[in-house]
C-alpha cells in the first residue's frame, strides 16, 4: 500500500472518506464476493450490520479523517480478494448460526482477529517458521535474523497498522506463517497480489481459518527495522513481549 500512503504525503494526515473512495475509482473499484462495487461512505444507506451491508451494497462504513478506518480502506484496496473472502465467510457463518441469533463461533472470531491484527509472514526457511510457532523468539528473531530479513511480511490487520504508528511494548500481531514453496517462488519474489489470491482461495475453500488457534502470535517489535533495540540478543529476554509457549517455562 506504499503508493497509496505516498499519496497522503507530505502531511500524512488521515483523509476524508471521499478521498479513499476516489482512490478506489482510480484503480478500478474492487468487488465484494457478491459482485457489489466497493464504496467508502460516511453515511451508510441502511441499518444493516457492518458485514451484511458490505455484502449487500458494497458500502464500507468509513469515518472521515480517522486512521483506523483509513487503514481498513487501504487494506481493501491492496488485498481486495482477501477482504472480500473474509466478508463472505462472515456473512455465511452469520446466516448459518446454529441458534439463528448471530452467534460468532470460532471461524468468525478468527476472521475478526485477523482483520484487526493479522499479517502474513512468508519465508523460504521452514526452520524459522517452526521456531516462531514454538515461541523460540531469540532463535527466530536474533539467531536466524538473516532468514527473517529475507522473509516478506504482508500486513492485513488495519488496527495493527494503526497501532504501529506509535508502536508500544507488547504490540502483537495475529499471523499466518507460510512457506514460500506454497506460493511457488522464493519469498523475495512474492507479491501482494499473489498473497491476496492465495489467501482468498484458502478462505473460499473453507481451509482457513477454523479457529483463533490458526493464528500465530508474533511480537511486532521483534521484526527487523521496528526498533534498534532488537539488534541485541538480550532484547528477546523481555517476557512482556516474548512469552514462552503455553505450558513451557522457557524457550531459550
Amino acid at each position: 500500500m506504499r503508493p497509496l500512503l505516498d499519496a497522503l504525503l507530505p502531511d500524512l494526515t488521515a483523509p476524508a472518506a471521499a478521498w479513499l473512495d476516489a482512490q478506489a475509482e482510480r484503480i478500478g473499484r474492487p468487488r465484494t464476493g457478491t459482485g457489489q462495487a466497493l464504496t467508502f461512505c460516511t453515511s451508510p444507506p441502511d441499518d444493516q450490520s457492518y458485514e451484511a451491508r458490505i455484502a449487500g451494497t458494497g458500502c464500507v462504513s468509513t469515518r472521515d479523517h480517522n486512521w483506523h478506518d483509513t487503514f481498513n480502506a487501504l487494506v481493501w484496496l491492496t488485498f481486495p480478494l482477501t477482504k472480500a473472502a473474509m466478508n463472505q465467510c462472515h456473512v455465511r457463518h452469520l446466516l448459518h448460526a446454529a441458534d439463528g441469533a448471530g452467534t460468532r463461533g470460532p471461524v468468525r472470531d478468527a476472521l475478526t482477529q485477523f482483520d484487526e491484527d493479522g499479517l502474513v509472514l512468508v519465508s523460504d526457511d521452514s526452520s524459522l517458521l517452526e521456531a516462531i510457532r514454538h515461541h523460540r523468539w531469540r532463535e527466530a528473531m536474533f539467531d536466524q535474523r538473516p532468514a527473517l530479513e529475507s522473509s516478506r511480511v504482508f500486513v492485513i490487520g488495519h488496527a495493527l497498522l494503526d497501532k504501529a504508528r506509535v508502536a508500544h511494548v507488547g504490540l502483537c500481531a495475529r499471523s499466518l506463517l507460510v512457506c514460500s514453496s506454497e506460493l511457488g517462488c522464493e519469498a523475495t519474489a512474492v507479491s501482494a497480489a499473489q498473497v491476496d489470491a492465495w489467501l482468498a482461495a484458502q478462505m473460499a475453500r473453507g481451509d482457513w481459518p477454523r479457529s483463533p488457534r490458526d493464528l500465530q502470535p508474533l511480537p511486532v517489535l521483534g521484526l527487523p527495522g521496528m526498533t534498534a533495540d532488537n539488534t541485541c540478543a538480550s532484547y528477546f529476554d523481555d517476557r512482556r513481549q516474548f512469552r514462552p509457549a503455553p505450558g513451557r517455562r522457557s524457550d531459550q
